[in-house]
């Protein structure tokens, strides 16, 4: 049975939502660490980025799920959505300039591993009706 675009939106929805929990969270988590801990600029940038990536997966796997249909679309358009969703909050606090080109193509790495954990998913079995081997 197919779903309605009500439901397509609502999942993708919800996965921006975890993606967003998450990195609050994450970031709470890295904001302790640094209160105790001397973190290199560079340190920094690399917990950024696991950060979006660990947030962008944990998102698309609960837009898509496994078998879910359209992944490479739904998970696309979550990446997209949290990343450009990231920016403009950014830039809302007050953050420094930034290079329009690196925003960019971060959206679009953002989107690409969206789009590829999405479609990995979407082939995964579903799991749905799994016999438990005796």
């Amino acid at each position: 049975m197919g779903r309605t675009r009500t439901q397509v939106f609502l999942s993708m929805l919800k996965g921006l939502l975890c993606a967003v929990v998450l990195t609050l969270l994450l970031m709470a988590a890295v904001a302790a660490l640094a209160l105790g801990v001397r973190i290199s600029d560079g340190a920094l940038t690399a917990l950024n980025q696991l950060m979006k990536l660990l947030s962008i997966l944990l998102g698309v796997t609960v837009a898509v799920g496994r078998g879910g249909r359209h992944g490479f679309l739904t998970g696309m358009t979550v990446a997209m959505l949290y990343m450009a969703l990231g920016y403009a909050c950014y830039v809302a606090l007050g953050g420094n300039a930034f290079v329009i080109t690196q925003m960019l193509g971060e959206i679009l790495i953002g989107a690409a591993l969206g789009a590829l954990v999405g479609a990995v998913l979407s082939n995964l079995p579903s799991g749905r009706g799994r016999r438990v081997a005796q």
